[in-house]
Order: C-alpha cells, then structure tokens, then sequence
C-alpha cells in the first residue's frame, strides 16, 4: 500500500504520489509533458498547489490562475483542505483529479497523521509509468537564489516555473527599485525541466535578457555561476544555488 498521499487523473488515472512537501500543478510543471491533459488550455502556467500543513493535513491553493481551481463544485477563494475522496479541477470544465490520502494511527495520540508526513523525500521513481501499481512520483519543489551584483540583495524563490519582473502580482522574484524601471513586469522566467535542465527564458519584454553578455533569444540553459542581466547592466543578478 502507497504511504504517501496521491492524486488521480479522472476518470482513469495516471496517479502522481507526493514525495515532498508541495505540488504545483500547471502547464509549465514538470509533470506535463507526462500528463498530457495538464497542456489543455485552460489551465494556467502555474495553477494551484498541495501544500502539507499541521498534523499531515494537505490544502489546495489557486495560484490567481485564470480559469480557477474547483474543489467539490466550488471555485476556491482561499486554500482548502483537502480530504480523502476530494475531487478537484483546474478550470470548471479542466482536468479532474481525485485526492487520496493514505491514514495511519498515531501511536498514542488518539489521532490520524498521514505517513508521507513522516519522512518526505526528493523525486524519486525508476520507470514510472502512472499506474495504480506504479505511480509517478513528485517530490521538493525546486528552489532557486540569485544575488543582486550592485546591491547584494538575495532572492530566493521555489517552483518548477519561477518569473521574475515588476509585476508583484505576477513574479516570484521581484525586481521593483526605483532605477530599475527598465525591468518589465514579466521579464524572463526560469524553468526547472524533467530532464534535469534549468533554462532561462525571456517573456517578451520591452528591454531583453543576456546570460554571461549573450542574449536570451529563445531559452538559455542555466547553472550556477551565471550572470543574468535584465534590460541593463544595472540589474545582474547572478545565480547562486539552483537546487532541483
């Protein structure tokens, strides 16, 4: 029996067990070029994650996706907890998925926790193929630090898909001094691949991205040690830690 909690793709599966303490689910998550219903348009890059709370409790975020995230028929306003049997969807009309959550006695303690609470781990899964025998598996979330080159602030942020810009309402990393107005609200994202690759991409903005003074002209693929500029030289913020 699965210790960890999972969901399943309605009505059918594949099944994605929860190593870690977090899942994004979205167009841009790692998970996608395996669930290909996770590419329907309606689902929004980053879209919503399980998040492990107290007690081995697990809620359900919408990431101010477009479409919204449904859980038992309605359109989450905040995070939700989620219960064993829970069905939820990205989009009114997008891809279903049940939550399953595995319970075991805690010894003494007159209360369930959920096992995958004791000991989460880092993805893992030899040859999974999403079945109810072999589900894939997900696990930390991916996290990235830059430091600012000029003003020596750190910035850290964690998801499979990171966005950095102005934009408060639309950035994991935000870029937002009063002499950096050449930065667009989203300028260029990074992206933790399934391949194992990170890669930096432009979004488009007014100004541009360079890796090590070459621009970003479709995707960059990044390590640590790289110095990225946004716009300007003013803004270079250099990779310090990619942990994936």
């Amino acid at each position: 029996m699965h210790a960890n909690p999972r969901i399943k793709l309605l009505p059918d599966g594949p099944f994605i067990e929860i190593d870690g303490g977090s899942l994004y689910l979205g167009r841009d998550c790692h998970l996608a070029t395996r669930i290909p219903s996770l590419l329907n348009k309606v689902v929004s890059n980053r879209h919503c994650r399980m998040s492990r709370a107290e007690k081995g409790r697990w809620t359900v975020e919408d990431l101010k996706s477009t479409n919204g995230t449904w859980v038992r028929g309605e359109r989450l306003s905040a995070p939700a907890q989620l219960r064993d049997g829970d069905v939820f969807a990205l989009g009114r009309n997008g891809p279903q998925f049940e939550w399953e959550q595995p319970q075991v006695a805690a010894s003494g303690a007159g209360e369930t926790i959920a096992e995958g609470d004791l000991a989460p781990q880092r993805t893992v899964a030899a040859d999974p193929d999403g079945s109810d025998e072999r589900p894939f598996k997900a696990g930390t979330t991916p996290e990235a630090t830059l430091r600012h080159e000029r003003t020596g602030q750190v910035f850290t942020a964690k998801g499979y898909t990171i966005v950095l810009g102005r934009d408060p309402d639309a950035v994991q990393i935000l870029v937002r001094s009063d002499d950096e107005k050449h930065v667009s609200g989203r300028h260029a994202e990074i992206q933790f691949r399934s391949d194992g690759k990170v890669v930096l991409r432009d979004l488009g903005s007014r100004n541009g991205t360079w890796v090590n003074d070459k621009p970003v002209k479709v995707e960059t693929v990044l390590k640590v040690g790289d110095r990225i500029v946004l716009g300007l030289a003013a803004t270079t913020l250099v990779v310090t830690r990619l942990d994936s």
